[in-house]
């Protein structure tokens, strides 16, 4: 499996490069960037935030509850001070806000490729939960470049991820904002959480219930907080909630 650090060296390029291809293919079928769920006004900075809030609080959640019922060790109950030194405020403060920034970027260019770009090719072709599942197969084994033969285990939770961002690009009125901001906030909680907590499942307990080493969504209790997020986002979609 590729370690993180070549994986970014290896997603910068195409990070960069995607928006230029989408642009070109735009012109090409003479789309616009609202057709494909890109929409600059104000309610897209609010879905937005209310994306991010979802995502992190959902995972901060998830994390408690594994903790409070002993399905996962964090850093901090298995090394001493000694081993785990303390990284200063200022220097851990930078690096949140680096993370976010880079949540914010490989989310929002993840959107725009397959809920956005992708998404509305195939809607013009299928039906529109054939062309969700076929896009979500689609960014599910797209991770498959760089996570290898051992991403095979994340590829039905990644397949129901992408699902749960299509439902918040419906429930957004076709808006990517929603999807973008819950993307982000997995891609941030989860770097932060990796980084500063260092959780590790239980080795006693089932491998179905705790999940794989740095594997997210591999666990039951992570595809049920993918179902419990579509969930509330589609109430929302009722009115519920300001998206």
């Amino acid at each position: 499996m590729v370690t993180p650090e070549k994986k970014l060296m290896l997603l910068l390029p195409l990070y960069l490069l995607a928006p230029l291809v989408i642009l070109g293919a735009n012109h090409f079928l003479g789309q616009s960037w609202c057709e494909i769920g890109l929409v600059l006004e104000l309610k897209t900075l609010r879905s937005l935030l209310w994306g991010l809030g979802i995502a992190i609080a959902g995972l901060f959640l998830l994390l408690l509850l594994k903790t409070i019922f002993r399905l996962t060790t964090l850093n901090s109950q298995e090394t001493t001070d000694t081993e785990s030194p303390k990284i200063p405020l200022p220097q851990k403060s930078l690096a949140i806000v680096g993370l976010l920034f880079l949540g914010l970027w490989i989310g929002g260019v993840e959107e725009l490729v397959f809920r956005g770009w992708m998404q509305t090719q195939l809607e013009i072709v299928f039906i529109p939960w054939l062309a969700a599942s076929t896009g979500s197969m689609l960014f599910a084994v797209a991770h498959l470049v760089w996570d290898g033969r051992p991403g095979l285990w994340q590829q039905p939770g990644l397949w129901i991820l992408g699902w749960v961002l299509v439902i918040a690009r419906w429930a957004n009125g076709g808006n990517l904002a929603l999807a973008w901001g819950l993307h982000a906030g997995w891609v941030w909680g989860l770097a932060y959480i990796g980084e500063f907590m260092k959780p590790q499942p239980v080795s006693q307990k089932p491998t179905w219930l705790v999940g794989r080493p740095d594997q997210p969504l591999t666990s039951v209790l992570d595809i049920l907080l993918m179902g419990t997020t579509a969930g509330l986002i589609w109430w929302g979609n009722r009115g519920l909630y300001p998206f």
